[in-house]
């Protein structure tokens, strides 16, 4: 057995002896730096025009480029993303099928990755408890060539590293129990407010609100806002008093 492989069950044997999650990607992404990769995501992938934010379980990737990833919806348009629903083998992004890649926007959006540092990566489908399809996906600076045995090896930290996520996540559901400024922003965009005028209202950045926005949905398991405010009412989360003062705050 190499040192490499070595490392990786080394890796798996400790994967849940991490008392966060956050333990538990900062040591994954120390493993597989050793193959040249830097970021990594986890994440649900979206089915029709859904945006693929409320399903991200962890993001490692630039915040640069998820922000404006989100921002323009590239999931539809990812060559990577989109190839993915056609197989669940794993694969490396520069093996992205032509008829993937040729698609309107795909050499836009890989070719705005790399300038954000994601010039190569590999993905891995795995299962989730939550949504149809999900993915964890590593990033490289630059082009990679992996051998059988890596592959294998990064499907596997991937496996064992979703499946504990998982576990993690139905011991300690995350869904419901809205902070403070969750619910805030929350009463404000079903007052009618977009993302700009609340981060005015609430003196915080754009991008914060929409970080909460995803949150809030995420909470929930909802598709969308208003969605996400039939549950919050369902579950006490928020009341129709402070549904009506925040409808009250607008004139």
């Amino acid at each position: 057995m190499s040192a490499q492989e070595k490392t990786v069950f080394e890796f798996i044997e400790r994967v849940d002896s991490h008392a966060l999650i956050d333990d538990l990607l900062d040591d994954l992404l120390r493993v597989v730096g050793d193959y040249g990769f830097q970021h990594m995501i986890y994440t649900g992938l979206p089915v029709g025009n859904n945006a693929i934010d409320p399903l991200v379980k962890t993001n490692r990737f630039p915040q640069a480029w998820w922000d404006r990833y989100v921002e323009h919806d590239y999931a539809g348009m990812d060559g990577v993303c989109q190839q993915v629903y056609s197989t669940m083998s794993p694969f490396a992004w520069n093996e992205v099928e032509q008829r993937f890649a040729e698609r309107e926007g795909a050499s836009q959006v890989a070719g705005e990755a790399a300038e954000h540092g994601l010039v190569d990566g590999y993905i891995v489908p795995v299962f989730s408890r939550d949504e149809w399809l999900s993915a964890i996906s590593f990033g490289a600076a630059t082009e990679l060539r992996l051998s059988p045995r890596e592959r294998g090896a990064l499907n596997l930290m991937a496996v064992y590293t979703s499946s504990t996520i998982e576990r993690r996540q139905q011991r300690q559901p995350t869904r419901g129990k809205l902070s403070s400024r969750e619910r805030e922003v929350l009463l404000w965009i079903s007052a009618g407010k977009s993302c700009w005028d609340v981060s005015v209202i609430l003196g915080i950045s754009e991008q914060t609100v929409r970080f909460h926005t995803a949150q809030i949905r995420t909470k929930f398991n909802a598709s969308n806002t208003t969605h996400a405010v039939a549950r919050a009412l369902q579950q006490g989360e928020i009341s129709l008093g402070q549904l009506a003062e925040s409808l009250g705050d607008m004139h």
